[in-house]
């Protein structure tokens, strides 16, 4: 009779799990025709509910936002949004009752048990739902930090006190936070440097590796990295230009080329490993990371998985900047952890180094290891007070960003010029043209190269006729009735070329720029920066582009201009950020024209860019009882 039970229950459980399946089908194919998710997001909830057969329609649903919602940044959603979207699309629910399903549906693990109990989902205490690959490289990024950001390191002081007050010179009226930051490199294997535009970041970085590098007696190996090709190439250029003005010599083998951090870690296209890793670590004591906003979870994870236990690791990047495309927001995550603060012996090591105290946490109980190896560099050496780029860019870091930034544009400043979207209708062309006409007088491909670096328009949108379409299709008008493009050939001269994907076989990647130039031949090509010069391919061998005299703000990370038009749509949007404005003000050097109206102005200063993550939390746990750390490795 117990056998007849079990194979009626089991029998039971495989009808249950069919029409579990069917309602799952039905309210997908339903949300799929209502354009509420696209064909990846169904699919994952498709392949959770077959193999949970007890998975129901909201569980199901739930995991399909939760894929979504990675295409948006985030790393895991709260059960109440989910909860919330639900119910606004006909599946009522409330948290709890969705919370049950979870459970109920063996989709998912506490995050105390995804070790030996692993399950696509991970719900933890605060009642965040998260993918378990995700979940698994937060927390392996959260342990790697606090421990990297532990003991304190040997220091040769005498030697290193000598040193840095060569390469730092002691401000009579203000400690000099650039020193400061340097003897932090020295006394800890983690620095975290942020600051704004023109702070000295990268000053500041030359200046640490001649420090780190004479102290090592030239031994010292170095790797320089970026997110990005721009910004890799950009970080080895700014850090040669300060070398060279340096007394003190870096050392040849100290001043390796800037690389992608992909190219860093041997990305493997077929595979989306790295041949870098914990088993194969990176052959380097300083590992510098520039644009560390712009760094994405996963990638981050790969990193500290590649970087040898012993080594220094250096992040440098802006807070105030758009996070990463991909999901992740290191540097955010980071500044909700507090003031940075320093313990007592942490603090008389830099007072020696230095020769000056550091200051105390204003709250001793909040601080952590982490905040002892985050240091903000606030003075602006690039801008004078008649700046309005860096007044603008300091507007919205204010407390009220909205009434600053309407009481800097209130002013008149040589640097900002302000167009409303009416008047940009017959101004803005005059602009252009006087912005690009010197790329067209270029003899050389590197003259037409050199004159197109100086000078960007950037979009918040790409399509629409405020978007990066429709202004690369003005700009094409324009300068073709000036005589200095054609109407309809698909290659020509002077034609700014920007790639949207990856060509590792040509290592061309997503976001670099080039531009289409006769050769010495006449025979046209399409040239791109490397180091130390130019690297010709024919037009046809690129892979898929698009015209670059206009670009996104978000391919724009990375790089700075002389000259920057700043184009925002006219109406809301919800691309309208804080975040986006600070990112396209502080890419400009010289000039900056805003293409805006005042609403699209106060809008973007106001909303702020909201990720969901459990990566500040994980981190802020240090020193308390330890939530659960996934030791798994980011290449299982």
């Amino acid at each position: 009779m117990s056998g007849q039970r079990s194979g009626t229950s089991r029998g039971w459980t495989r009808s249950a799990g069919r029409l579990a399946m069917s309602g799952v089908e039905t309210r997908i194919a339903h949300w799929r025709r209502q354009g509420w998710l696209n064909e990846v997001d169904g699919h994952l909830a498709r392949m959770l509910a077959r193999r949970h057969p007890a998975m129901g329609v909201g569980a199901a649903l739930a995991a399909a936002l939760l894929s979504q919602a990675l295409e948006e940044g985030h790393t895991c959603l709260p059960l109440a949004q989910i909860a919330a979207t639900l119910t606004a699309r006909g599946e009522a629910t409330s948290v709890q009752g969705l919370q049950d399903q979870l459970w109920a549906s063996a989709a998912v693990v506490a995050p105390e048990h995804a070790a030996e109990r692993p399950a696509p989902m991970v719900l933890d205490a605060a009642q965040r739902l998260a993918l378990l690959r995700w979940h698994r490289a937060e927390s392996r990024i959260a342990a790697e930090l606090v421990r990297r950001a532990g003991a304190l390191t040997e220091v040769d002081e005498e030697r290193a006190q000598q040193m840095l007050a060569r390469l730092f010179p002691e401000s009579p009226d203000a400690p000099n936070l650039q020193k400061t930051a340097a003897a932090l490199a020295l006394c800890k294997r983690l620095l975290i440097l942020c600051g704004g535009p023109g702070t000295g970041k990268t000053w500041t970085l030359a200046r640490m590796l001649a420090l780190c590098s004479a102290l090592t007696a030239g031994q010292l190996r170095v790797a320089l990295a970026a997110p990005t090709g721009r910004a890799a190439m950009r970080l080895g250029e700014a850090i040669r230009e300060a070398a060279a003005a340096m007394s003190e010599d870096i050392g040849r083998q100290a001043l390796p080329e800037a690389e992608t951090l992909h190219r860093l870690l041997g990305y493997q296209p077929q595979t989306g490993r790295f041949r870098r890793n914990a088993d194969n670590p990176l052959p380097a004591d300083l590992v510098i990371v520039d644009e560390a906003s712009m760094v994405d979870d996963l990638l981050l994870d790969a990193l500290l998985a590649a970087a040898p236990a012993g080594c220094r690791l250096v992040l440098c990047g802006d807070p105030g900047q758009l996070p990463p495309v991909a999901p992740g927001s290191l540097l955010h995550s980071l500044a909700g952890l507090g003031t940075p603060g320093y313990a007592p012996a942490l603090r008389a090591a830099c007072a020696r180094l230095c020769g000056r105290d550091m200051p105390e946490p204003p709250d001793a109980a909040a601080a952590n290891l982490l905040n002892e190896c985050r240091i903000t560099l606030k003075k602006a050496h690039r801008f004078d007070e008649t700046s309005g780029i860096s007044a603008l860019a300091a507007a919205l870091q204010h407390a009220d960003p909205a009434a600053e930034l309407k009481r800097v544009l209130s002013r008149s400043w040589p640097d900002i010029t302000l167009l409303g979207t009416e008047t940009a209708r017959s101004g803005l062309p005059a602009i252009l043209l006087e912005m690009f006409r010197p790329l067209y007088r270029a003899v050389t491909a590197a003259e037409a190269m050199a004159a197109f670096a100086r000078c960007r328009v950037l979009c918040a949108l790409r399509e629409g006729p405020w978007g990066v379409a429709g202004i690369n299709r003005l700009c094409r008008e324009l300068l073709r009735r000036q005589g200095l493009v054609p109407a309809r050939q698909e290659w020509y001269r002077g034609l700014p070329v920007l790639i949207q994907h990856n060509a590792h076989d040509l290592r061309l990647y997503n976001g670099d720029t080039g531009m289409l130039w006769p050769d010495e031949n006449a025979v046209l090509r399409a040239w791109f920066a490397a180091e130390g010069g130019l690297r010709p391919f024919p037009p046809a061998a690129l892979p898929a582009w698009q015209p670059a005299w206009a670009i996104t703000v978000h391919k724009a990370q990375g790089a700075e201009f002389d000259d920057v038009v700043l184009v925002l749509p006219e109406g809301d949007n919800p691309l309208l950020t804080r975040e986006l404005l600070y990112t396209a003000v502080t890419r400009a050097r010289k000039r900056l024209v805003l293409v805006a109206g005042p609403e699209a102005l106060e809008r973007s200063a106001v909303r702020q860019l909201q990720r969901y993550s459990a990566l500040g939390d994980l981190l802020s746990a240090f020193g308390k009882p330890p939530i659960f750390i996934d030791s798994t490795s980011p290449n299982e």
